[in-house]
């Protein structure tokens, strides 16, 4: 339930006291000042440790069969160091060849090959396209006017020899013909659509593929009379499996699977065992992975033997005539993989992190930098913790895709399954993809997340920690993602930002304008909520001070809410730029993280004092009084700062 402020802040505030409004003349009703201290004059955050990870294949969207019959192609995907790679592996031997990306660009989304062999990459957020010589194992440049907005979705090499693709966010379908160097790239075929995917090519050689976000329509292309028709859902194409895993092997899924003969192989999810199936018979365990979970695993047949490759790049190989099995790894282990996706302090010795789908979970250790990685993922699904918080000495995460629930003990290993511990998923129940936020109120935990792609309405997971009792509130705000999140020691609400938009803008906003709300935890509902950007798409919520101040934003402007009585104190521009996160420190004061540096915000006379430069800092986490840690795209920095006495 959610109603106007003006109408509920006497009923939310009755059974507390009545709070004094902040006067007209006082510093909080205008933009914070800055003291004058150079940045180059500051303590500088030192690097602490830059953890690692086994770049993922996982983005790979089919994998490439070279025509000498063994060779299989598949690419790393990283968009924060140079770990962008295209591996050749020989699946007679599980020997590898890895080659650099040129300019260290994506291939994974963008990769076609052609009947000769030949690999085109079409243009993937650089306007920049390759051919990549199957013979010479070397790359050339294609030119191209591709806006560099535009990211290659999916692409398909054609018997035609030419190459297909779709886009986003523009839900364009290309062609483009090696042999004249000709592209036909056509925009928006589809009205309210965002993505072109699914590109595949029937027995008359036409091109199928699937506009959508929100809407949804297939279409098929004819190269030679250049003519665009709706079709029917294709049906009937995929090799599908016929057999009740659960049933046969204890296992939910299959991962991956190839029909030779008149058999099947098959990697089940989520043991990573390996199995033969055929017809009605007891399949036949061939051997066991030893990686668990895995979302995909690539097979390919060749000389008697069925090779795979996974989403971490773990590989194994069974030869059908010894009844061999042996295991490999591809060398895709890069530091600082994939950008950082949060820090946060659970503990006194240990703060927590992951990095963008990779479904893993570091820790390290504040005083000493000593790093602990998963080694294998840490979720059923694929994608990455995107939040957590701690309390009691536990992180409380919440995991893209699915928006899974889950339990990290620091003090127990690492291990699939156990630790983190899924305790809860909202994913199939609420139709919700990605948790966005974490906050606790040190009884509950608060988690919020987005909708799942081209749907529209956000989730608030409210959680007993000692029960995990999950409470979701789905449609909070309605049809609006749920963003951000700050808990508010002084109203004991929790106050939240929302984002009109479906996940990447896959559905159109149906509601005016983005908003800020405020959650009772005791009614467990909306008590209110406030407008204060009309016809914004995105309000989010940077922090709260333990003196009821609200930092909030929406594009290039800040405001300062009185969470009392819900006035805006200020609205406007701010002298340091968006604050990447408002946290209060164990000294009492909050602080400001903004442009790579830390602020303490002196709130009475609303001045930011710099302490220590950051620079590209993202995240900033405090777990022991004066010790803060940073996240940039890649590592974890550390600074020590001294008391400032007491805040408001």
């Amino acid at each position: 339930m959610t109603r106007r402020l003006a109408s509920v802040v006497a009923v939310s505030l009755a059974a507390t006291v009545a709070y004094a409004e902040i006067p007209a003349n006082h510093a909080l009703r205008s933009a914070p000042s800055v003291a004058a201290i150079s940045v180059d004059q500051l303590p500088k955050a030192e690097h602490l440790a830059t953890p690692s990870v086994r770049v993922l294949l996982g983005y790979t969207r089919r994998p490439l069969h070279f025509p000498d019959g063994y060779t299989m192609g598949l690419f790393s995907f990283s968009y924060s160091t140079k770990a962008n790679w295209l591996f050749l592996i020989n699946c007679r031997d599980l020997s590898v060849q890895r080659i650099d990306m040129p300019n260290n660009d994506n291939g994974s989304h963008c990769a076609a090959m052609v009947p000769s062999g030949d690999v085109y990459f079409m243009p993937y957020a650089n306007a920049r396209a390759y051919r990549f010589s199957w013979q010479t194992r070397t790359f050339s440049t294609i030119e191209t006017d591709t806006d560099k907005s535009v990211y290659t979705w999916d692409a398909l090499g054609a018997s035609n020899g030419r190459v297909y693709f779709g886009t986003y966010p523009n839900a364009a379908f290309g062609e483009y013909d090696p042999a004249t160097n000709r592209w036909d790239v056509r925009e928006k075929l589809v009205p309210n659509t965002t993505y072109v995917t699914n590109l595949s090519e029937d027995i008359n050689g036409c091109i199928r593929f699937r506009a959508w976000g929100p809407d949804e329509v297939w279409m098929r292309f004819d190269p030679n009379t250049r003519d665009l028709s709706k079709i029917e859902l294709p049906t009937g194409d995929a090799i599908g499996c016929e057999f009740d895993i659960a049933a046969m092997t204890g296992d939910k899924s299959m991962a991956g699977s190839i029909r030779h003969g008149e058999k099947v192989y098959g990697v089940t999810n989520p043991s990573g065992r390996v199995w033969e199936f055929a017809g009605d018979t007891k399949p036949k365990l061939l051997g066991d992975t030893g990686i668990p979970s895995e979302p995909s695993w690539w097979l390919k047949a060749c000389d008697d033997g069925i090779a795979g490759v996974s989403y971490f790049g773990g590989m194994f190989r069974y030869d059908i005539s010894t009844g061999g099995f042996t295991k490999g790894q591809l060398d895709n282990r890069a530091p600082g993989g994939n950008g950082i996706m949060f820090l946060e302090a659970i503990a006194r010795d240990c703060v927590i992190g992951a990095n963008y789908s990779q479904q893993n979970l570091f820790a390290i250790d504040p005083a000493t930098g000593a790093v602990r990685e998963s080694e294998t993922v840490v979720a059923r699904t694929g994608g990455e913790p995107m939040c957590a918080v701690g309390l009691q000495g536990k992180g409380y995460l919440g995991i893209y895709t699915g928006s899974i629930l889950s339990v990290y003990d620091p003090r127990a290993p690492f291990g699939f399954g156990n630790n983190p511990r899924e305790f809860f998923a909202l994913g199939e129940r609420y139709a919700q993809t990605r948790p966005r936020a974490a906050v606790t109120d040190g009884t509950l935990v608060y988690i919020s997340s987005d909708s799942e792609y081209s749907k529209l309405g956000g989730a608030l997971a409210v959680i007993d920690p000692t029960t995990e009792q999950v409470d979701v509130y789905h449609h909070l705000i309605k049809d609006q993602n749920l963003p951000s999140l700050a808990y508010d020691v002084k109203t004991k609400l929790v106050w939240g930002g929302t984002d009109r938009w479906g996940q990447m803008r896959s559905h159109p906003p149906t509601q005016p304008s983005a908003l800020i709300y405020a959650f009772d935890p005791v009614a467990r509902t909306v008590v209110h909520w406030l407008d204060v950007w009309p016809g914004a798409d995105v309000v989010t919520v940077h922090g709260v001070t333990s003196g009821g101040v609200l930092v909030v934003s929406s594009g290039n402007e800040i405001a300062l809410i009185d969470t009392a009585t819900g006035a805006t104190l200020y609205k406007g521009a701010s002298p340091v730029g968006i604050p990447a996160a408002v946290r209060n420190g164990q000294d009492g004061s909050p602080y400001w993280l903004a442009q790579g540096v830390l602020y303490r915000w002196e709130v009475p006379g609303n001045v930011l004092t710099p302490c220590v430069a950051a620079v590209d800092a993202r995240f900033v986490t405090e777990s022991e009084r004066g010790t803060w840690l940073f996240g940039t795209a890649t590592s974890v920095l550390r600074a020590k700062i001294g008391d400032s006495g007491t805040g408001p």
